[in-house]
């Protein structure tokens, strides 16, 4: 005997269909740099952290260093 799948089924199904050609992001990984651009960076980061160690208080690393280190559909 065959059976036949009920409307909303057969809806889902479509929905689920239409979804599969979607991408998705899954993971936002930071742009490639040179080496220079990573450690002018890092040289910024470790100044803030070690007078922020000396001033026993919590870093607050400077907006433009940080912002290129996530790509743009992250924010």
């Amino acid at each position: 005997m065959r059976m036949r799948a009920s409307t909303a089924t057969l809806k889902r199904l479509e929905a689920l269909e239409q979804q599969r050609g979607q991408r998705k992001v899954v993971a936002l990984f930071p742009s490639l740099l040179a080496l220079d651009e990573w450690g002018a960076i890092a040289t910024n980061m470790q100044a803030e952290l070690k007078a922020n160690i000396k001033k026993d208080c919590p870093p607050q690393y400077d907006e433009a260093d940080t912002s290129r280190l996530f790509s743009a559909g992250s924010r």
